[in-house]
């Protein structure tokens, strides 16, 4: 079970980022590091002097690999956040437009009978 995290003050620029999205970044920028350093450490193992012509060089060029691509997912992690707080912006605060019973909103089957007429 994850630890739970404390919810943000309620004010209008941070409403947006809510514990899901949070958790959801924790993970992201987790993956975004992890992943590639994982896998250069990985690739670095098959770059042996005996086997390989220049194999500082190779490993030297596995790791530029490896930060280009740990930036490049923080980009797109910067992206997605930018993204969710355009939406969010766009979607405002739920307001009460005006003072209409609930439900009015729905369409009934008088609305039918007045398209049937026509």
């Amino acid at each position: 079970m994850s630890p739970a995290l404390p919810p943000l003050p309620s004010e209008p620029f941070t409403a947006w980022f809510t514990v899901r999205l949070r958790r959801r970044l924790a993970w992201a920028l987790a993956a975004c590091v992890a992943l590639p350093w994982a896998g250069s450490e990985f690739a670095k193992q098959f770059v042996q002097p005996g086997l390989h012509n220049d194999a500082a060089r190779a490993a030297l060029l596995i790791d530029y690999i490896a930060i280009g691509a740990g930036l490049f997912g923080l980009s797109m992690v910067l992206t997605w956040l930018v993204g969710a707080w355009v939406t969010a912006v766009m979607k405002g605060p739920t307001h009460l437009g005006d003072a209409f019973p609930p439900g009015s909103h729905l369409p009934s089957s008088r609305d039918d009978e007045q398209q049937q007429r026509r």
